[in-house]
């Protein structure tokens, strides 16, 4: 194991690019993925009881919705790693340059470029890309954004703000979109429910909300 962290660690400081967008390729892929899956399974669990009819209902659901929407994973990987990953390393970079020497004034600089002009480029982005990858049209694009930019804005503030202060503070260059990408993990869950919002349920989906709704009149 240490031999494989030196060698990665290596791989970040000589050839970053390569080293950032396999690492996000794999923790994007697992954000949309297992962790989806059991958060959406964990969920529906804890909202019936062994008692309930619907229990049943819901577990053959689950068996038949364990097949997992690869094109929807290989969206977010595409974004993950082949535009999010070098854009961040490059970002890290001109941030490291500001020329500021106050270290607490630095972090807050590089904390409020990176969360007050970078994070709307990077959602806006997101959006687009994941909304034309699906096959759809600008159109599409304005309606998601919309739709979903502002609230996940928000979403971003508040879990990112606290992220990127320790990041910039404490984290040395080569790591830091490492320590991006381990959060990026669940980040990448929200951002996938907000990219699939408004979509038409298939006839499994709708039945798993209609039990839920049941349960909860």
């Amino acid at each position: 194991m240490a031999g494989f962290m030196g060698a990665y660690t290596r791989l970040l400081k000589t050839r970053p690019f390569v080293g950032n967008m396999v690492t996000s390729a794999v923790l994007f892929a697992t954000g949309d993925g297992e962790l989806t899956h059991q958060l959406t399974h964990h969920l529906l669990r804890s909202s019936m009881t062994h008692r309930d009819e619907s229990w049943k209902q819901t577990q053959a659901i689950e068996k038949r919705g364990s097949n997992h929407d690869l094109s929807r994973t290989g969206r977010i990987v595409f974004w993950g790693a082949g535009i999010f990953a070098p854009a961040v390393t490059v970002w890290f970079r001109t941030l490291e340059r500001l020329p500021i020497q106050n270290k607490t004034l630095a972090t807050a600089a590089r904390v409020g470029l990176d969360q007050f002009a970078f994070a709307p480029c990077v959602l806006t982005g997101f959006f687009t890309v994941m909304t034309l990858l699906e096959g759809k049209d600008m159109s599409a694009v304005k309606e998601k954004w919309r739709q979903s930019f502002l609230p996940t804005l928000q979403t971003n503030w508040m879990v990112w703000i606290p992220a990127q202060t320790i990041n910039m503070a404490l984290i040395p260059l080569h790591l830091r979109l490492l320590y991006v990408n381990a959060i990026n993990v669940p980040w990448n869950t929200f951002l996938s429910i907000q990219a699939n919002k408004g979509k038409p349920l298939d006839p499994e989906k709708a039945l798993v909300e209609k039990i839920k709704h049941i349960k909860h009149t």
